[in-house]
């Protein structure tokens, strides 16, 4: 059976329905976090540790949710395999935009929405329906327009860490949609970041006997940190909504839908972006920026319509 069956069999169409629009919710807010983390590196603070602020926060208030729900058998072993990944997955992206631009650090991120179905198949055997596949060429055609790098500067250590970052979140939507419908939700979101803080910290104290050598990671690593307002807010914004709130909407979201179609919705990541960088950097939507957001629009609605046959 093709996951695209997986949408229209046991899910009611309007709970499906509003499952894909949490979903944008969720991608909408993602995309307001590359510039947040723009502005954080900018500012001198030490990225892992910024990281450890953000998930540790994030894991105390979801376990404060969480407390009193029931657990159900493998919410451990699953939460810890998708945290691991996690906690690799963002490091290596806030660690990688040290030395790569924030558009080259957005496309390389995004190509994990045509990995996604490659890995899906790799670890489910699933394979996609035709409306997704179609669907997915599409909208990756119109992510490609919209976030292809203008700049043509030559590939660093930056942007192999970034992609490791992107396989890192092709496996995570194809393992929290296999998983997500066993767990409670508040259970498994907290599980996530509780096990995402863990990780994190953990690379933070490995690294911290090397701390301020060379000009790179470890330097950046190294500097102080000030707890000064606009740190604060970029805590609170990256652990509250960008941690707590997407992962609850995530995780209950992906329980409705198969993990090519996720992908496929995460494509309008870097649509929100450039409409945040117009309306708070002041930048202006080219014919391009709006050619592939059309496309992304078009490539999820392709992939609504059941094309092939059950």
């Amino acid at each position: 059976m093709g996951d695209g069956a997986k949408r229209t069999g046991g899910v009611m169409r309007r709970e499906a329905l509003l499952a894909d629009a949490v979903l944008v919710g969720v991608t909408a807010i993602w995309g307001s976090t590359f510039v947040v983390n723009r502005l954080v590196l900018d500012a001198s603070v030490p990225p892992l540790l910024f990281l450890v602020f953000r998930f540790g926060l994030g894991a105390v208030i979801l376990l404060a949710i969480a407390k009193g729900r029931p657990r159900t058998p493998g919410l451990l072993r699953d939460s810890a395999a998708v945290g691991t990944l996690l906690a690799l997955g963002i490091g290596s992206q806030l660690v990688g935009q040290l030395t790569t631009t924030a558009s080259k650090a957005a496309f390389i991120t995004g190509l994990s929405v045509p990995l996604t179905p490659v890995v899906g198949f790799l670890a489910t055997r699933k394979k996609p329906g035709i409306e997704n596949l179609i669907g997915l060429v599409v909208a990756t055609t119109g992510f490609a327009v919209l976030a292809w790098p203008k700049e043509a500067s030559a590939i660093d250590v930056g942007d192999f860490l970034i992609l490791l970052t992107a396989v890192s979140y092709a496996w995570i939507i194809v393992r929290v949609a296999e998983v997500s419908g066993r767990h409670d939700v508040r259970w498994f979101a907290a599980g996530q970041i509780g096990f995402a803080a863990l990780g994190v910290a953990v690379a933070r104290l490995v690294v911290t006997p090397f701390l301020g050598r060379g000009s790179g990671f470890l330097a950046a690593e190294g500097r102080p940190l000030v707890l000064d307002g606009r740190l604060i807010a970029a805590i609170l914004w990256m652990a509250l909504a960008a941690t707590v709130v997407t992962f609850l909407l995530q995780t209950w979201a992906q329980a409705r839908m198969s993990a090519t179609h996720a992908a496929i919705v995460f494509a309008l990541e870097p649509v929100f972006t450039a409409l945040f960088a117009a309306m708070v950097l002041g930048e202006r939507l080219t014919g391009r920026d709006l050619t592939g957001a059309a496309l992304v629009l078009l490539g999820i609605l392709v992939s609504e319509r059941p094309l092939s046959r059950r």
